[in-house]
């Protein structure tokens, strides 16, 4: 028999979800005045910037539905720069009425829960070891956690 919890948990759950006849209840309205930080950063956190230079590649997005597959790049700071300009970067800035918000080439529920991007890489020329958030706004990756090499020559 479930317990009282598991039963309290179940109940919210059946209340508060969508189903095909309705959407899940709400408070009924958007608080704009105390809106989240669209931007995760962490203070202090080393930065390393990315170029951007998707506009220089040579197939276009036409080739790629044809079946036309890129050659293999390099795992080194330019390309992982053009994949996270292209899956994950900003597209644009729009602005109305005083306030001002970025596209992202992601769309996700209208910009309110963004994705998040992180890379995990060893050491690469101009990207120290470690896991790296990527931070849209400024296409550039935060260091999060460092990794040494250990003794074995696998990751510390």
């Amino acid at each position: 028999m479930p317990s009282a919890a598991a039963e309290a948990v179940r109940a919210y759950h059946e209340r508060s979800k969508h189903r095909p006849e309705r959407y899940a209840p709400g408070p009924g309205r958007l608080d704009w005045a105390n809106q989240p930080d669209p931007w995760r950063t962490w203070d202090g956190a080393p930065r390393t910037a990315l170029p951007l230079a998707a506009d220089g590649l040579a197939t276009r997005h036409a080739a790629l539905r044809r079946g036309e597959l890129t050659p293999p790049a390099p795992f080194d700071r330019a390309h992982l720069g053009i994949l996270f300009e292209l899956s994950l970067a900003l597209s644009a800035w729009k602005e109305f009425a005083g306030s001002r918000w970025a596209l992202r080439c992601n769309p996700s529920s209208g910009n309110l829960h963004p994705t998040e991007g992180y890379l995990i890489a060893p050491s690469l020329p101009g990207i120290a070891a470690g896991v790296h958030h990527y931070l849209s706004r400024e296409h550039a990756l935060e260091q999060r956690a460092g990794h040494e090499v250990g003794r074995e020559g696998g990751w510390g």
